[in-house]
């Protein structure tokens, strides 16, 4: 009985949540490792319109899998969902910080895929546009102005989601480490 047990493991709601936790900072991770591999690899042009492609189903699927783990979370926390008023809440317990890890996860990932990433793609199309018009590659000296802005814009937009993607990592991470606790 008990290695039938032990087998159903992964199909209770525990093991649901630790499967969606790992899928979730496991793709995470993997969008990291083979972005930087294909950079490294394909010309930049072409990696960027493949990211163009990956990025809005990496950040759909992250923030599904967030969103789920969240869902389940609340499932076994039933009494964070009540009044901030009544205890526990999110900011005096663990499963209530726990919680808010999920949440600082969740919201990087939505906001790369509703804002940040369509912006810096859309910046980054149109520095390769105006690469044609120019004839010249984004970083070769005497570039036009127009260039210059594109380049900054699309600098300040991947530094950003760059950013939140770190924060979306560290939030998942961070969930792994206490609930191991």
């Amino acid at each position: 009985m008990a290695i039938f047990q032990s087998a159903l493991a992964p199909f209770t709601v525990k093991g649901f949540y630790l499967i969606t936790w790992g899928t979730a900072l496991g793709t995470n991770v993997w969008n990291t490792v083979s972005g930087y591999r294909t950079y490294k690899t394909l010309p930049r042009q072409t990696f960027g319109t493949l990211q163009s492609r990956l990025q809005p189903l990496y950040f759909t699927f992250s923030s599904l899998a967030t969103s789920t783990l969240l869902f389940t979370h609340y499932w076994f926390h039933p009494g964070l969902i009540s009044s901030p008023r009544v205890p526990p809440h999110h900011t005096s317990s663990p499963e209530g910080q726990q919680a808010l890890m999920i949440i600082a996860s969740l919201v990087p990932q939505l906001l790369n895929l509703l804002v940040v990433s369509p912006l810096a793609s859309d910046v980054m199309f149109e520095r390769h546009r105006q690469e044609r018009v120019e004839g010249k590659e984004y970083d070769e000296p005497n570039v036009s102005e127009t260039l210059q802005k594109l380049n900054k814009k699309f600098s300040i937009y991947h530094g950003i989601a760059s950013a939140l993607n770190t924060i979306s990592f560290l939030g998942l991470a961070g969930l792994g480490l206490a609930v191991s606790m």
